[in-house]
């Protein structure tokens, strides 16, 4: 064989295995009736032009163009549009991410959102939805993996069939009520949730409403677990001790629940946990906090039940990861613990206002003469300089 004929073999061979390749690794494209399925959930809403802004829990602005504004008829592949993601073989659309983008209107039962049926992911958290109810609807995404309806207005009761969601890994139902229409979750599909979610690792409840949850429900709480939001929940009654002992629980906040009470784990532990936030609630603080949770690093105890108004100076010796402190609100009295507190690298906010400690923050707590916080307060009676690795600090009334 000459040289010519070889080398146009070798071309072709070449031009045959990258076509191949380039159309076996090409996505497909959108189902025609999915993308249907989205221009009409768009057009359902009236939706804000140009840039949306919406604020998180914190009332810190979120600044995020509107993702609907690209969905059009003219561009056929919805795969292609912000906010969607589809599977890369069966080019259904598996994921929806919708967060902050302006849309305001009801969300109906019948609204073609729901004929998405291989959705696995779905945010709409802040929007607006004018105080819908959340539809049983939802029940129905069966491979529904990570739900997010947060802080996007919804109301009345959520309903049972979300409780059939059995892969979820995170349901973030939180909510920021001003007014009587509020979400509630009550004691029959709690339990029903309960029992069903058992691969739940992130369960953010804040500002549902559970009065009439029984604190026994949580006896049977996913063990696999990681994050826990019940704040603002108003749950009353006593908390089962398993929830302070889940075995892979980080995060956990009862924050405004003044009716609830907890027991702390009885013995030691090698517990993750490393944010507990216990603000306002009834739950009695153990002494021994950092001895059975040595890896917080964000502790909220404002407006707390110590057993005494006596600070231990030995409360959080074991807790060497500290980064925010707040003790305030609490009438603490006696000296101030600085070797527990002050010495801690990783501390950069400390709230200790609304107490009555005494004494002196000594010289070796403060890394500069020329420390940017004044500490001389009357309320407290304390004196001296902290350190300069804290960016916050509240003393004062």
């Amino acid at each position: 064989m000459g040289l010519f004929p070889f080398l146009y073999s070798l071309i072709f061979i070449l031009f045959f295995l990258t076509s191949s390749s380039s159309s076996s690794s090409s996505s497909p494209l959108c189902h025609p009736h999915e993308t249907s399925a989205l221009l009409h959930f768009k057009n359902s809403f009236s939706n804000i032009n140009g840039t949306t802004y919406c604020y998180d829990y914190y009332d810190v602005e979120i600044v995020n163009p509107n993702t609907t504004i690209s969905w059009d008829i003219k561009s056929k592949d919805c795969c292609r549009w912000s906010g969607v993601t589809c599977d890369d073989v069966t080019g259904h659309v598996i994921h929806l991410d919708l967060k902050c983008s302006g849309l305001q209107g009801f969300l109906h039962s019948n609204n073609a959102l729901f004929s998405l049926s291989h959705l696995q992911s779905l945010i709409l958290s802040y929007n607006n939805f004018s105080h819908s109810k959340i539809s049983s609807e939802f029940g129905k995404f069966s491979n529904m993996v990570h739900l997010d309806l947060s802080f996007s207005n919804f109301s009345g009761k959520v309903p049972l069939q979300l409780s059939y969601l059995s892969n979820l890994l995170t349901l973030d139902l939180s909510s920021r009520q001003y007014s009587y229409e509020v979400l509630s979750l009550e004691t029959n599909s709690w339990k029903r949730t309960v029992a069903n979610l058992t691969n739940l690792r992130e369960l953010f409840l804040s500002q549902v409403h559970m009065s009439s949850t029984s604190p026994d429900s949580f006896m049977n709480l996913s063990t696999s677990l990681t994050s826990l939001d019940l704040s603002y929940s108003d749950l009353q009654g006593k908390l089962p001790e398993n929830v302070l002992s889940l075995p892979n629980l980080q995060q956990l906040d009862l924050t405004n629940n003044w009716n609830l009470t907890a027991s702390f784990p009885q013995y030691n532990q090698s517990s993750p946990l490393k944010v507990l936030k216990l603000s306002k609630s009834g739950v009695m603080i153990d002494p021994y906090l950092c001895r059975k949770f040595k890896y917080l690093q964000v502790i909220s105890l404002s407006q707390s039940h110590f057993n005494s108004v006596q600070l231990s100076p030995t409360f959080l010796d074991n807790c060497t990861q500290i980064t925010s402190l707040d003790l305030s609100g609490n009438s603490l009295g006696g000296f101030f613990p600085c070797s527990s507190i002050l010495n801690q690298q990783q501390l950069t906010h400390l709230d200790l206002s609304w107490n009555n400690f005494i004494g002196e923050i000594p010289e070796i707590c403060s890394k500069s003469t020329k420390n940017p916080f004044s500490c001389i307060s009357s309320k407290h009676h304390l004196v001296g300089s902290p350190p300069l690795h804290l960016t916050s600090l509240s003393l004062f009334p």
